[in-house]
This record gives C-alpha cells, sequence and structure tokens, in this order.
C-alpha cells in the first residue's frame, strides 16, 4: 500500500497526547512490518523546515530521515488543484498548506493520505468534498485516514 503522510505525522511522534504518540509510533512500525511505501513531499519538507524552535525542528528532521518516505516534488498542478479545493470551502484559504497535502496526494495518485488533522483534514465533510471535486477534475478519489485508522 502506497500511503501519503503529512507533517502532522511526523509531530505526532512528539505529541503530548501520549495516546496520539503511541498510535504514531504503532503506525510507523506497522508500515514497516507490512512493507507500505510512504510518500511526503516537499511542502511537508518545508514546513518541517518553518518549525520555531530550534530543537523540535531537529527531532522532526530526524524523524522525517527514519520514516524513509519518498519526497514528491511540488508541481503546478497541484497548486491548481489545492486552489480548487479552497474555492469550493472545503479547505478554508488560509489552510491552503493541508489543500496542498491533499492535492499532492491525489495527483501523484497515492490511495491513503494520513494525517492527524481532524480540523480540516480527516472528517467526512471534507473526504466527500474532496472526492467531489477529484471526480469532476478528472483525478482519482483519495481516502483520508488518521494514522490509527490505516
Amino acid at each position: 500500500m502506497r500511503i501519503y503522510i503529512d507533517t502532522s505525522v511526523i509531530n505526532g511522534l512528539y505529541a503530548q497526547d501520549l495516546e496520539v504518540k503511541a498510535e504514531t509510533k504503532q503506525f510507523f512500525k506497522n508500515t514497516r512490518l507490512l512493507h507500505y511505501k510512504l510518500f511526503a513531499s516537499e511542502a511537508t519538507i518545508e514546513e518541517i523546515e518553518n518549525t520555531p524552535e530550534i530543537s523540535k525542528k531537529a527531532l522532526l528532521k530526524n524523524a522525517f530521515q527514519e520514516c524513509q518516505a519518498e519526497i514528491l516534488p511540488m508541481v503546478e498542478e497541484a497548486r491548481w488543484l489545492a486552489n480548487k479545493y479552497v474555492e469550493a470551502k472545503i479547505i478554508p484559504a488560509r489552510y491552503l498548506p493541508d489543500a496542498v497535502h491533499i492535492a499532492i496526494a491525489t495527483i501523484y495518485n497515492i490511495p491513503v493520505l494520513a494525517s492527524w488533522n481532524f480540523e480540516h483534514m480527516v472528517k467526512i465533510k471534507t473526504k466527500l468534498g474532496i472526492n467531489r471535486i477529484n471526480r469532476q477534475q478528472g483525478y482519482p478519489t483519495i481516502e483520508i485516514s488518521s494514522p490509527k485508522e490505516v
């Protein structure tokens, strides 16, 4: 299985919420055991680089390298599709980076996106809206799930 991970999944390894931390560790253990292929993007790297706390940034960079996710390049098509999600009011404009993660996974035909972002991504309304736009634009549908659900 091919899975796109957004930045929240890497952050989950250092979450204050012990359940999220444990579930994230289990997610990475399972992906290794089951030989799932992980993907992330240049957007993920950019978000990690923009982490203001130096020590946390170092932890995130190290964790990101350890998960061995293949880095997908940012393409203009993904920006265009992300803007479609925002225009349709599926993702709020100020959270465009969330839409970009979904668009990148869609463009590269990654069937599952794992995220701990329950506010804008891992929710029924978002999943239905994203997949409606994807079908309208000729893209595949995508499953957006928490690492616990994967």
